[in-house]
């Protein structure tokens, strides 16, 4: 499960880049146009070499699943790198939404390839720092209604909820790793809402 989750989100960040890639010409900010383009440029290259060699590791990872053995180093991989484009892409959407564009559709579009981008991203580092503390008998998170043994589904749901309450709910950090981790998670969402209610409102007035 973990294996296809993190696939998906790698499917939304490139279409995410796709998209920018296509919506280049709506920049009005020249500057801003450059950087974007700069950024994109410089992941796509490294993508270009890693798409290969990654895809096989994605069939290896997956024939090692089904004969029982582990994939951790592989999933990891896959995990790391999506945060990265993550990271990447957040500035790419924030200079978006602080530039002026001539097409407002290519802002939304960003906005909603990029919300399963960063769900599944923290989702995917709140479950391997997590798993990680439990197997060594600690624990990073505590869940709100914590029974049995615990599902990689309820660390994505709680990276979810950030969507709607701008921090992670339904779980509680005890960890000074995961508290940082809680609040840039919190502030990376809030930003997003804020500038874009911001743009929104200088839509309506004509700015």
């Amino acid at each position: 499960m973990p294996l296809w989750i993190l696939i998906s989100g790698h499917v939304f960040s490139g279409l995410f880049l796709r998209n920018l890639g296509e919506g280049f010409g709506g920049i009005d900010e020249v500057s801003v146009r450059n950087i974007a383009m700069a950024i994109k440029n410089i992941h796509q290259l490294f993508i270009h070499w890693l798409l290969p060699p990654l895809a096989l590791l994605v069939f290896v990872a997956q024939v090692r699943i089904v004969m029982g053995k582990r994939t951790r180093w592989i999933i990891d991989l896959l995990g790391g790198l999506l945060i990265l484009r993550c990271a990447l892409q957040f500035v790419i959407l924030n200079l978006l939404l602080l530039s002026h564009l001539k097409a407002g559709g290519l802002l939304l579009l960003q906005l909603l390839l990029f919300i399963p981008v960063i769900t599944v991203a923290f989702g995917w580092l709140y479950w391997r720092l997590d798993t990680a503390a439990r197997a060594k008998g600690q624990a990073h998170i505590r869940f709100a209604e914590e029974m049995g043994a615990l599902d990689t589904f309820d660390y994505y749901h709680v990276s979810a909820m950030t969507l709607l309450q701008f921090e992670p709910s339904g779980a509680t950090p005890l960890s000074r790793l995961m508290k940082t981790l809680f609040v840039i998670h919190g502030i990376m969402m809030l930003d997003l809402v804020a500038l874009t209610l911001s743009r929104a409102i200088g839509l309506a007035s004509g700015g």
